[in-house]
């Protein structure tokens, strides 16, 4: 897809807060709203846009750090088990790898017995053989706005 820099630029104003108007991007930008909405429509229906949403703090309602988790499991078995990793509600992250580990987990973790209770959930799945398991700790940035486009 080719993006120009009035697409750019939207989409800046846009990772910085999805709740931007038009109108407002406009006026930045020395376009018309109606060219905005347009541009925007024609990158959501390209697929580029797939949605926006609220981003938290996890801090500010209990968790305290983040966790990484590297799996490995049974050959043929990574998809089935990648999908009910995404289901985990602090699950933030999880892709298939390549390298050390099949899968890859990332979690916001309340305390401890939060992180001893997701490694037991991810041993006790199905076809899961290993895991390691890594913290991050006093400092969580989850910070969509500086994803690289």
């Amino acid at each position: 897809m080719d993006l120009d820099s009035t697409d750019l630029e939207i989409l800046e104003a846009l990772k910085a807060d999805a709740r931007t108007s038009f109108r407002e991007i406009a006026k930045r930008l020395s376009v018309s709203p109606d060219t905005v909405g347009n541009r925007f429509e024609r990158l959501r229906n390209e697929g580029l846009i797939i949605g926006s949403t609220v981003v938290l703090d996890p801090s500010k309602i209990g968790y305290t750090f983040i966790a990484r988790f590297g799996i490995n499991v049974r050959p043929a078995y990574s998809s089935q088990v990648l999908e009910q990793l995404i289901r985990f509600p602090s699950v933030i992250v999880a892709s298939k790898l390549v390298g050390s580990h099949d899968l890859m987990a990332i979690s916001v973790v309340k305390d401890m017995p939060h992180l001893w209770k997701l490694r037991d959930a991810i041993l006790e799945m199905p076809y899961v053989e290993k895991m390691e398991v890594g913290i991050w700790i006093e400092t969580m940035h989850l910070l969509p706005h500086l994803f690289i486009i």
